[in-house]
């Protein structure tokens, strides 16, 4: 069974920098630019039909969950199941990152402004903390805060996985107007290659597949665990293996929440 190394382990001081900081940047600046303003993805930019690319996010973000489409579904906006599904999946990717709510200990920005603008916008948000923050492994030295207990708490994970299986679900079986599998990801193909929202989330998913495991070296040194299956789990299996990495690892315990 895993546990926490019971050694007190040396408080190192947070680093004043981080060398990666202008990679980030730049993949950040080459990550909006081509996206939302070059006209080389398929559809229109944001500078060209801002009003229709705000609309789909809109529908898209009125059925976030499938709450809508579900309870009322004659009030939902219609949209392909196969976009609604991948949407919903890329939202709670996003949100599994709140998992790592403690790296904002000692940093100079606060982690939460962050967190919650990738739950919206996902590596607008993202990819600007990873560059701005410090190394900082270092345990908590007082009381977890309320947004601190969520991320740590082996729900968060359960339902965003719980929401990843909704979503595939919902592609596959939702909206019988949309037809068998075949049609629906036809349909959805053919929209990947002249909607620019859609192609958007391909994007996100795969820069978050390349950066979710950036968190995890410091995070595992806070717990003062080491296990490399968990870290090399984290880095190279997408979405599922960020989920797991969250329920495998060890509690912050007493020694490390102790008062100031």
């Amino acid at each position: 069974m895993d546990s926490i190394d019971p050694t007190p382990a040396k408080q190192p001081t947070p680093p004043s920098g981080s060398r990666w900081s202008p990679v980030l940047v730049g993949v950040w600046l080459a990550y909006g630019g081509y996206l939302f303003f070059s006209d080389w993805p398929p559809g229109p930019s944001l500078l060209q039909s801002p009003t229709a690319f705000l609309q789909e996010a809109l529908d898209l973000s009125v059925n976030f969950w499938l709450v809508l489409p579900t309870v009322l579904p004659q009030q939902a906006p219609v949209i392909n199941p196969v976009l609604e599904g991948l949407f919903n999946l890329v939202i709670a990717w996003a949100l599994l990152f709140w998992g790592f709510w403690l790296d904002g200990r000692g940093q100079r920005w606060p982690i939460g402004i962050f967190l919650v603008g990738t739950a919206f916008l996902t590596n607008v948000f993202y990819l600007p903390w990873l560059a701005l923050r410090h190394p900082h492994s270092i345990p908590p030295g007082r009381p977890l805060g309320i947004p601190e207990r969520l991320g740590e708490s082996r729900l968060l994970p359960l339902v965003l996985l719980g929401i990843v299986i909704l979503s595939g679900f919902w592609a596959v079986a939702a909206r019988p107007e949309f037809g068998a599998w075949g049609q629906r990801w036809e349909a959805f193909t053919d929209l990947l290659s002249r909607d620019r929202l859609a192609y958007s989330f391909i994007c996100d998913g795969l820069l978050f597949w390349v950066f979710q495991g950036w968190l995890v070296p410091d995070d595992m040194a806070r717990r003062q665990w080491h296990r490399p299956t968990a870290l090399w789990t984290a880095r190279l299996v997408p979405l599922v293996g960020l989920a797991v990495y969250l329920l495998w690892r060890p509690s912050i315990g007493p020694s490390q929440e102790a008062e100031d």
